[in-house]
């Protein structure tokens, strides 16, 4: 124990390294240690965030499944699959999101309640329509913040949703994709988004916080979903080991190139200036 707090200590001042610690701890339930097969199911998400989904099924398994890693293990990996530190900064931030604040979702759609459009039709207005809103999703709430109007928590919308609340596709509308909340309360609440994509991601991450009501059941779905994951192959874990290291030589080769290329410079400079020192004279 006192190995690994000397260990967090060296890495305090590094934002991403401590992130990936917390993130580290969500899965090690105190035991300082994770498995290879949890390694592979956090590394996984850093590639599907960044893109790359091919390159999972080669990269991710790289331990034995009976292995165990520590932090520095874990670190370690990370920074042979993702060199630049600016490209994996973004990523483990969304991660960090994700499983240690248990932000299901965010980002920006569309929406309009079907019982405002209910009262505005009774008090004789034919003002509804769509609006654009930040919308973050934790389990058992979706809030919704709406950019139209000043920015204060008193503006906050709050749709609780549990497992009797409904989500249906909806049509085409408008030049949006749309989908429909039915809550308990028999309120309904219509979203749209312009891209189809992503209106399938609002809805998996809905249906997920309608069935995890509270942190706690979200913590514990993350914790089984991450060793749920079959493993592959020996083989394919060699090749993953394989790869990586390649890719790490790689990018030293690269750094060797600059510095010849930086050394080449650099003597021609000092030939260049021992002629003209010459002429001087």
């Amino acid at each position: 124990m006192a190995d690994e707090s000397t260990h967090i200590d060296e890495f305090s001042s590094d934002q991403i390294s401590q992130r990936l610690y917390r993130i580290f701890t969500v899965f090690s339930d105190n035991q300082f240690h994770i498995t290879s097969q949890q390694a592979h199911f956090i590394i996984d998400e850093l590639f599907r965030l960044n893109g790359r989904i091919e390159q999972t099924q080669n990269f991710m398994p790289i331990l034995g499944k009976k292995d165990v890693m520590t932090f520095r293990n874990f670190l370690h990996i990370c920074d042979l699959l993702f060199p630049d530190r600016k490209q994996l900064e973004p990523l483990v931030d969304r991660v960090f999101e994700r499983f240690v604040q248990q932000i299901i979702c965010k980002g920006f759609l569309l929406y309009w309640s079907k019982s405002d459009a209910k009262k505005q039709c009774l008090i004789g207005s034919k003002n509804f329509k769509w609006r654009t809103y930040w919308c973050t999703i934790t389990p058992g709430v979706i809030h919704l913040w709406p950019l139209h109007k000043s920015a204060s928590n008193g503006k906050k919308k709050l749709i609780n949703v549990d497992q009797s609340s409904i989500v249906h596709i909806g049509a085409f509308n408008e030049e949006r994709f749309t989908w429909l909340l039915t809550t308990n309360s028999k309120q309904k609440h219509e979203f749209g988004h312009f891209d189809e994509l992503r209106r399938k991601q609002w809805i998996l991450a809905m249906n997920l916080a309608m069935e995890m009501k509270s942190v706690e059941e979200l913590q514990k779905y993350d914790r089984n979903s991450s060793c749920s994951k079959e493993y592959r192959s020996l083989s394919d874990k060699n090749l993953s080991w394989r790869l990586a290291l390649e890719c790490e030589n790689e990018r030293l080769m690269q750094l060797l190139e600059d510095q010849r290329i930086a050394l080449h410079d650099e003597e021609i400079v000092r030939t260049l200036a021992t002629r003209f020192t010459a002429i001087l004279r």
